[in-house]
C-alpha cells in the first residue's frame, strides 16, 4: 500500500501481542497465530486507530481483523466485485478496474505495482490480462525518432528474469523489445524463447545485430502475424533467415526495407504456401531516408504481395526528372497508401532535388492510377535541407495531375505536403466519401498562399467534407455553424485535435480502426 510504516512494523506487532495478552486469556500461540493473519493494511489501520484513540489494541479487534490467507483463484478478472484484500486504498477498486487502468501503463510501472507497492497487490502477477502486452520502450511507437531511444531501466539479463517471473509468459501475444546498445545477443534470444506464442513481435534499436538475427533464424515461429524488424546494415541473406522462421507473416515494418528483401519475402511466404499468394497485408518503412527502395521495387511490391491493403514507404529521388516504372503500381487490394518523402533532401548547394511539374504529375500516375480502392493517401514531396544563405528551391505545382490521374471515389482521407496547389486543382474531382483533408506546406513560397481557397474549393464540391476536418499548416478551419456533430467529425476523434498532431499522428488516426459518422 501507499503507506509505509518501515520499521513500525515490528514494533506495531509487539504492542498488538501485549495488548492483545493483558485483554484476554487466550494462549501467546493463538495472539501470534491472530496477528500472523492480519494483512499489513489491517495492522496499520488498527495502529493508527490505536494511536488516535489513545488506546491499546484488543484481542477483539485483531479477530476482527484476522483473515484467512488470499487464494490465487480470488483474483477474478472481469468480476466487477472482485477485489484484491490487504492492499489498502486499492482493496476498494475492482480487479478489473485497476487491471484496465495498468494495462495502458509502462512495463516499469506495472512491475512496481506487482512487486513493490504492498505484498496484497502481489497477485497481479498472475493476472494473465495485464501481462498479455509486454513492451520495454518508454516512448510512443509510432513517434519519429524511436528507433533512436535506449532503455536503461532494465538490462537484458535482467529482461531474462522478468520473462522467468512471469507464470504465463506462454499466454502473452505481443512482446516489444527495444534493444539498445550493449544488450547481450545470448539474453535476447533467450528472452524471445521464453514467449513462444506472440503473435506480434517487435526488435527495434540501434542495438539490434547480425548475431542477435543468426539466433533467431534457429527458432521456428507459426504463430507469428506481424514483425516489426531493425537490421541496421546486416545483408539480405541473414534477414530473410529470420524473415523465413514466419510463414503466416501478414505485416511487416522496418527502418530499412529494400527491393531485395521484398523479392525474397514474397518467395518465401509463397513457398511456404506450397506456390500460393502471400497473405502479407501491411508492409511499411518506419525510416524517412530510403536510399535502398527505388519506385522501380515500391511498384513491384504491389506484383509480389497482391494482398497488400496498408503501403507505406519513402523514396529517395533526384530531381527534376528522374527515372520512374511505366508501369503503375497495381493495387487492387490497396486502401491505404503513404508516401512520407518522395525525393532525397542532401544535395549539393548548387543542385534542386526537386521534381518538375511533369515529373510529379507522372510520379502520382504511376503510384494512384492502380489503386481503385484507396481510403487513405498521403503524397509528401519533401524539401531540400538548407545550407547557410540558401534559398528554396521552387516546390512542384500539383497542377491538372489529378484531372489526369482521377482520385478514387472512395477517398476518405487525403494528405498532402510539400506540393503547391490551387482551388483550380481539383476541378471534376468527385470525391463523395471524402471527409479529411490536410495540407501542409502547400503554399507557393514566392507567390500567394492559396491553401485556405483549395479547401474552400473542396468542401463545397465534396459532400461529406466540412471545414472541422480540415486542416492547411496546423490552421483548422472553423465551420460557420458550429455543432456536436460537425467538432467530432470521427467517433473518438474530435477536430479540435487534429491540429497539434503530427503528420503521422493524423494518418495514424485512419490506420488504427477510426470509423466516420
Amino acid at each position: 500500500c501507499a503507506l509505509r510504516l518501515g520499521g513500525m512494523l515490528p514494533a506495531a506487532k509487539k504492542a498488538t501481542r501485549k495488548a492483545a495478552a493483558s485483554t484476554s486469556t487466550a494462549a501467546p500461540a493463538d495472539a501470534e497465530r491472530l496477528v500472523a493473519s492480519c494483512g499489513r493494511a489491517a495492522l496499520e489501520q488498527l495502529v493508527l486507530s490505536s494511536m488516535r484513540a489513545g488506546a491499546p489494541i484488543s484481542l477483539k479487534q485483531l479477530e476482527g481483523s484476522a483473515r484467512p490467507p488470499p487464494a490465487r483463484a480470488a483474483v477474478r478478472v472481469g468480476t466487477a466485485v472482485a477485489q484484491f484484500e490487504d492492499a489498502g486504498p486499492f482493496s476498494l477498486l475492482p480487479v478489473d478496474l485497476l487491471v484496465k487502468v495498468l494495462e495502458n501503463c509502462y512495463l516499469p510501472v506495472k512491475l512496481t505495482f506487482a512487486i513493490e507497492v504492498c505484498k496484497g497487490l502481489r497477485p497481479l502477477r498472475f493476472v494473465a490480462d495485464l501481462w498479455s502486452v509486454v513492451r520495454t520502450s518508454l516512448q510512443d511507437a509510432q513517434r519519429l525518432g524511436h528507433h533512436y531511444e535506449t532503455v536503461d531501466w532494465i538490462t537484458s539479463r535482467n529482461l531474462v528474469r522478468f520473462a522467468q517471473w512471469l507464470p504465463d509468459a506462454d499466454k502473452v501475444t505481443e512482446l516489444s523489445l527495444l534493444i539498445s546498445k550493449g544488450f547481450a545477443p545470448d539474453d535476447v534470444s533467450a528472452t524471445l524463447a521464453l514467449f513462444p506464442g506472440v503473435e506480434r513481435l517487435s526488435l527495434t534499436g540501434q542495438g539490434m545485430n547480425k548475431k542477435i538475427l543468426t539466433l533467431m533464424a534457429k527458432v521456428q515461429r507459426p504463430a507469428l502475424r506481424i514483425l516489426d524488424l531493425d537490421w541496421g546494415q546486416v545483408g539480405a541473406a541473414t534477414v530473410l533467415a529470420v524473415l523465413k522462421t514466419a510463414p503466416s507473416l501478414e505485416s511487416l515494418a522496418s527502418h530499412k526495407l529494400s527491393g531485395d528483401i521484398l523479392e525474397g519475402l514474397a518467395k518465401l511466404l509463397r513457398e511456404a504456401r506450397q506456390g500460393g499468394t502471400p497473405l502479407l497485408t501491411r508492409l511499411r518503412q518506419t525510416g524517412r531516408y530510403a536510399e535502398n527502395v527505388t519506385p522501380f521495387a515500391g511498384v513491384a511490391a504491389g506484383a509480389l504481395f497482391p494482398e497488400l491493403q496498408e503501403f507505406t514507404i519513402s523514396f529517395a529521388l533526384r530531381g527534376p526528372s528522374p527515372p520512374l516504372p511505366t508501369a503503375p503500381l497495381q493495387g487492387a487490394n490497396l486502401r491505404r497508401l503513404h508516401i512520407y518523402d518522395m525525393i532525397y533532401g542532401f544535395t549539393a548547394s548548387d543542385a534542386s532535388p526537386h521534381l518538375s511539374d511533369a515529373s510529379l504529375a507522372c510520379f502520382i500516375k504511376t503510384f494512384v492510377s492502380g489503386c481503385p480502392r484507396l481510403e487513405s493517401l498521403c503524397l509528401s514531396h519533401g524539401r531540400k535541407y538548407l545550407s547557410r544563405g540558401e534559398t528554396l528551391p521552387r516546390l512542384p505545382r500539383l497542377g491538372k495531375s489529378f484531372q489526369a490521374t482521377p482520385l478514387p471515389r472512395t477517398l476518405v482521407m487525403l494528405e498532402l505536403k510539400e506540393i503547391v496547389v490551387a482551388p483550380s486543382d481539383f476541378a471534376g474531382c468527385e470525391l463523395p466519401a471524402l471527409a479529411l483533408v490536410r495540407l501542409k506546406h502547400c503554399k507557393d513560397e514566392h507567390g500567394p498562399d492559396l491553401q485556405k481557397d483549395t479547401i474552400e474549393e473542396l468542401c463545397m464540391a465534396c459532400p461529406k467534407l466540412e471545414p472541422s476536418g480540415c486542416v492547411a499548416d496546423e490552421h483548422r478551419f472553423e465551420p460557420k455553424h458550429s455543432s456536436k456533430l460537425q467538432q467530432a467529425r470521427v467517433c473518438n476523434y474530435p477536430a479540435e485535435h487534429i491540429g497539434g498532431l503530427s503528420l503521422e499522428g493524423v494518418l495514424d488516426a485512419l490506420e488504427r480502426g477510426y470509423t466516420l459518422y
